[in-house]
């Protein structure tokens, strides 16, 4: 029988699977090969002229797993390359790759450093080559080539205000695009006349490709109009660099017609989510997907979730994926998984029988070493008797310091991928 006690080894199985699932090296080998005359690249081939040269881009926070896989697939065939990797990667690369360490959430100085190489490196391209695109979650910071006047500063400004303003993250990227050279399809207007393919990897709900690291090879007009109305929204208009508000003010030109790129989605959270799903399943859980589009504030998310599961007659396994965002409000420390772990907790309150675990996939949620958390109907008791206040914490957005004393953070490091977030809730016979 399954028993409650045993919480942590299912919540660890079915997370090592889930994430087993985003492994990149994995989803890019399926999609990309070479035979005697052809390029195959997910449904696209392409025949090897003789002229064709091969440039490879690749940011965000699986770059370095998918250039690894591309180099071993395409060996000699790429002419050049450029890797926008997380700051923290110190491991190596295929010989001839330029690697370049970027920050995230908000952009650092390589990631300026990184845009500018780009742009030098596909200046001379021609319509024989072949600019092979590798796009990952955090890209949109990782990767970034500003328009005339702003610097490095006014974006981490910028980028900082919206992170904390509480907006999706569809929202933010809107006003990304308007500011940058390389998004809404600015990486594909750099490389033309070549031809452009790109595989994606999604952290954006809905998967839409335009809105994955702001959709550097998706074809889009310029939208200030739009990107002025999310910063009135969030009443950061008179808040940001005076330098944007200029940019966003002006009449942006557009770029002369650029040939469509190939934009093949390799893997999302749904592939997450479904093989978490198999291995609950496979562990003695009735499952069931409650949404995989999850969002909104993380506390009401974590409370509707913990809801769900105690209203549910174990023993069952709810799952739900996608990403919530915190209106910070408190000068605590935290992330959205541990804001959501924390609220769901307090609806527990001392149920028994029930555990939910709230996961990056990307390994780091909000300004924090950990992943996320993983919380059960005994965690609010045990705070209490440790003398620790679970809703003035929740209150001031203190998640990380709450779960760090009672020992209930998730830490994995840098998992080298992002497919958005896992909530996985348990819930065991009475026994």
């Amino acid at each position: 029988m399954l028993k409650y006690r045993h919480y942590l080894t299912h919540l660890e199985t079915i997370r090592n699977t889930a994430m087993a699932a985003a492994d990149p090296e994995l989803l890019l080998r399926r999609k990309l090969s070479v035979h005697k005359d052809t390029l195959q690249i997910d449904d696209l081939t392409l025949r090897r002229k003789a002229k064709m040269r091969i440039f490879l881009v690749a940011f965000g926070k699986a770059s370095p797993a998918m250039s690894r896989a591309a180099a071993r697939i395409l060996d000699r065939l790429i002419t050049a390359g450029l890797v926008a990797a997380p700051n923290d990667f110190k491991g190596t690369l295929p010989r001839g790759m330029r690697v370049f360490n970027t920050g995230h959430p908000l952009p650092n100085r390589g990631s300026l450093q990184a845009g500018s190489a780009v742009a030098e490196m596909l200046a001379g391209t021609t319509a024989d080559d072949l600019v092979l695109v590798l796009i990952s979650g955090g890209g949109s910071a990782m990767l970034e080539l500003p328009r005339d006047g702003i610097k490095l500063e006014d974006i981490r400004t910028l980028n900082s205000l919206l992170l904390k303003s509480g907006a999706a993250i569809e929202s933010i990227n809107i006003v990304r695009r308007a500011i940058s050279q390389i998004k809404a399809g600015g990486l594909a207007r750099m490389a033309a006349p070549a031809r452009v393919v790109s595989l994606i990897l999604s952290d954006v709900i809905g998967d839409r490709l335009s809105a994955i690291a702001s959709g550097p090879t998706v074809l889009r007009a310029p939208t200030p109009e739009q990107a002025r109305a999310v910063l009135a929204r969030y009443q950061l208009w008179n808040r940001v660099p005076e330098c944007i508000r200029r940019t966003l003010s002006k009449t942006r030109k557009i770029s002369p017609r650029t040939s469509p790129p190939k934009n093949f989605l390799i893997g999302n959270n749904r592939l997450v989510v479904q093989a978490a799903q198999e291995k609950a399943r496979e562990l003695g859980f009735p499952t069931r997907i409650l949404t995989q589009r999850l969002e909104g504030e993380a506390r009401i998310a974590g409370r509707r979730l913990a809801d769900d599961l105690l209203r549910a007659a174990g023993p069952v396994c709810l799952l739900a994926g996608g990403e919530t965002t915190v209106d910070v409000q408190g000068d605590g420390c935290g992330g959205r998984n541990q804001e959501l772990a924390l609220a769901a907790a307090l609806t527990f309150d001392g149920s028994p029988n029930c555990a939910l675990m709230s996961l990056a996939t990307d390994g780091v949620d909000g300004p924090t070493p950990a992943a996320g958390a993983i919380v059960s109907g005994d965690t609010i008791p045990r705070a209490r008797q440790l003398g620790l206040d679970p809703q003035a914490a929740l209150d001031n957005n203190d998640s990380f310091p709450f779960h760090e004393a009672l020992e209930s953070l998730l830490i994995t490091g840098p998992s080298g991928t992002n497919l958005n977030d896992l909530v996985v809730g348990l819930k065991y016979p009475f026994t």
